[in-house]
């Protein structure tokens, strides 16, 4: 193999086909098409002189080779973006990708804020948002298959950064109209109306539960900061809640990422969006 008329563009495909072992994902991990993917791959066999990845079901297994190059190629690429990354970072002009772990109903929460960043501040940059899963943020952090997490908070793991973002009250949200709405509810008031602290409806669908509350009697507890853009776009009502139970959300990094300028811009964004929104 000639190295020096080699495509490093080739290692992102194989780095990204390494984490994902899916060609359809690794071609979204790196915001490329399906077919350029597989155009890339099949470069790459031809320059090695492997296979790489064999089909096996639905995911793709690297071969015995592959495996002993990922992790080499891994290092590799964080170690040139960290050289490239001590350029001065402008998001003006920056192609930044920020790939996010978020459950989806702190997503609602932040959508406004990366729109913003999009339309305001950073036109070019580009946000890759995976739905969270509080078993695996950590090794997906630390892989590199995640930039950010937002998690309540958690033991980190070796080489895992964790800020608290803010914190929050749970209330209760109601349709407009419903008998806890007169004041703030009691134990005794709750159990009248029938919220006797029984999940009666769980959906992992966000989506549906404006309109589930608004035709229900049913009580959502949420942060105050969702109650509060909820209530702003639908017919809702927050109650206070007997007790007063404050969350700390906190976002999480690798240190792997913790010096990147770009990185280290978005997490400030977060934390003033969040800050901004907890002083409303």
């Amino acid at each position: 193999m000639n190295i020096s008329n080699f495509d490093l563009n080739l290692l992102r495909v194989f780095d990204a086909m390494m984490a994902e072992r899916n060609v359809t994902r690794a071609a979204q991990r790196v915001f490329l098409s399906q077919p350029a993917v597989s155009h890339a791959l099949a470069r790459l066999r031809k320059e090695i002189g492997d296979p790489l990845f064999v089909r096996a079901g639905r995911e793709m297994i690297p071969t015995a080779r592959a495996t002993e190059l990922g992790s080499a190629v891994h290092t590799m690429l964080d170690q040139l973006a960290l050289v490239i990354g001590k350029t001065r970072f402008d998001p003006r002009t920056s192609a930044a990708v920020f790939r996010i772990g978020i459950v989806d109903v702190r997503e609602y929460i932040l959508a406004p804020l990366f729109a913003k960043l999009m339309r305001e501040e950073a036109s070019r940059i580009r946000f890759l948002v995976h739905g969270f899963d509080d078993s695996n943020f950590q090794a997906q952090l630390a892989s590199g298959a995640l930039d950010i997490a937002i998690s309540m908070p958690q033991l980190p793991a070796p080489g895992i950064h964790s800020r608290k973002i803010s914190t929050q009250t749970l209330v209760g949200l109601v349709r407009k109209g419903h008998p806890l709405t007169r004041g703030r509810a009691t134990a005794g008031q709750l159990e009248k109306a029938g919220v006797t602290g029984e999940v009666v409806y769980a959906t992992p669908h966000f989506l549906a539960v404006p309109t589930l509350l608004a035709n229900s009697n049913l009580l959502l507890v949420t942060s105050d900061n969702v109650a509060r853009l909820l209530c702003g776009q639908h017919s809702l009502s927050v109650v206070q809640l007997p007790v007063r139970v404050p969350i700390e959300p906190h976002i999480m990094w690798h240190e792997r990422t913790h010096h990147d300028p770009a990185q280290r811009w978005m997490r400030d964004k977060v934390l003033e969006g969040e800050t901004a929104l907890t002083r409303r």
